[in-house]
């Protein structure tokens, strides 16, 4: 009885992860179409909304210009390091900068240069990922967020992950799955959005 039902904990989650459903969180779902032409939606445009918005520098504690500054430091910053597109860069930066749940919509957090590298060198590390054949910047461009979380995040998420799963390749294919940090084993606990049990 026990052999079967942790034979069936672990079939659950196989089978979770293969018929999971896998959300968009990627740069292309910052884009809505309206009269037949794609246009980046106003909470994924945090250039437009710096310049226009001074709230926005004065609750972050800067001037707009350094804002506009530090906005405009990180989108470099993946261009160059990562290889994203103008378009794809920007999209990137302003969703981690406004948080996956929107929690910093009106102080939005840019990662700083430093923090982006620690990130991505964990990726690199802990993925079946390269920079050189355009993976990493995949992984960034389908999830954004993940530039947004702390290595104790990242180590959490590998730590949780149930043995039948290969987390290198389900992160690299699924990257919202590096948010997954809890695993509740089929034993609900309320923390379905995190575990890896839920898929």
């Amino acid at each position: 009885a026990v052999a079967a039902a942790l034979g069936r904990g672990r079939g659950v989650a196989m089978r979770g992860m293969s018929d999971r459903v896998q959300k968009d969180f990627s740069t292309k779902s910052a884009m809505i179409r309206k009269l037949g032409k794609l246009v980046l939606q106003r909470e994924f445009d945090m250039r437009t909304q710096i310049m226009e918005d001074a709230k926005l520098a004065k609750r972050s504690g800067m001037s707009q210009e350094e804002l506009l500054a530090d906005f405009e430091r990180a989108v470099k910053f993946l261009r160059e390091e990562v290889g994203c597109s103008p378009m794809e860069s920007d999209i990137c930066i302003s969703k981690v900068a406004t948080g996956l749940y929107m929690q910093h919509l009106g102080k939005p957090r840019i990662p700083a240069n430093d923090e982006m590298n620690i990130v991505m060198d964990w990726l690199l590390e802990n993925l079946a990922c390269k920079r050189e054949d355009g993976t990493l910047r995949t992984i960034i461009e389908k999830y954004p967020f993940v530039l947004g979380r702390s290595i104790e995040d990242l180590d959490e998420s590998r730590r949780f992950c149930p043995e039948d799963i290969d987390f290198d390749i389900a992160v690299s294919e699924d990257p919202a799955l590096i948010d997954k940090t809890y695993n509740c084993d089929g034993i609900c606990a309320n923390q379905c959005t995190q575990c890896w049990y839920n898929g």
